[in-house]
């Protein structure tokens, strides 16, 4: 759409072919295989990320909630993307970048059903969306937000060397907030490009 919101100067692309996956901007065809994934992680997505399960807005159907999901990555509201299997028939979980944590910044979310933790898909992909959000010059910085406890998921972002500014107290769970900033971002790309970065 040409009255699309842009990263930068660049409107995101719908789909990203990574190594073994893909990232895909949802449509309600989607909703059978997310059903299925969503079926068989509930109790390892409501720990963390209940609003996966449930959805942000009450009443809403799968098939609607994904509807949603790609007009608002047409408008370019935010930009949510599902993490698909090669053939595209099986969900492995969801990412997208959320233009809420002010001016200049983005917010870097993701999720996996609990059959594919463990593979480094979810650093892959908040790879893949932290490279896309850092192609337009008007991006300062990019945050991810994530529960204390959640180990696992805390372990993203330290890998692609955004630092934790600060973590919150608040109901019903606390946060921890990390950043990656442009020069952060170039810096790690430039030593990663000459052999020389170190993994933290």
């Amino acid at each position: 759409m040409t009255n699309a919101r842009q990263i930068g100067q660049r409107t995101p692309p719908p789909k990203l072919d990574l190594d073994g996956f893909s990232l895909r901007a949802w449509s309600a065809a989607d909703a059978a295989p997310l059903r299925a994934a969503l079926a068989g992680s509930d109790a390892h997505l409501r720990a963390w990320t209940p609003w996966v399960v449930d959805g942000r807005v009450a009443g809403l159907s799968l098939e609607d909630r994904l509807t949603r999901h790609g007009a608002d990555f047409a408008a370019g509201v935010e930009w949510v993307y599902g993490l698909f299997s090669v053939d595209g028939t099986e969900v492995l979980g969801g990412c997208g970048l959320y233009p809420r944590v002010g001016a200049g910044a983005l917010e870097l979310g993701y999720w996996l059903a609990a059959a594919h933790t463990g593979r480094g898909l979810a650093t892959r992909a908040a790879a893949a969306l932290t490279r896309l959000a850092f192609e337009g010059p008007d991006i300062d910085h990019v945050e991810i937000r994530c529960d204390p406890r959640n180990v696992a998921s805390a372990r993203v972002p330290e890998r692609l060397g955004y630092r934790v500014m600060d973590t919150t107290s608040n109901a019903p769970r606390d946060l921890m907030i990390w950043r990656l900033s442009r020069t952060e971002f170039n810096r790690r790309a430039g030593e990663e490009a000459s052999g020389t970065s170190r993994e933290r």
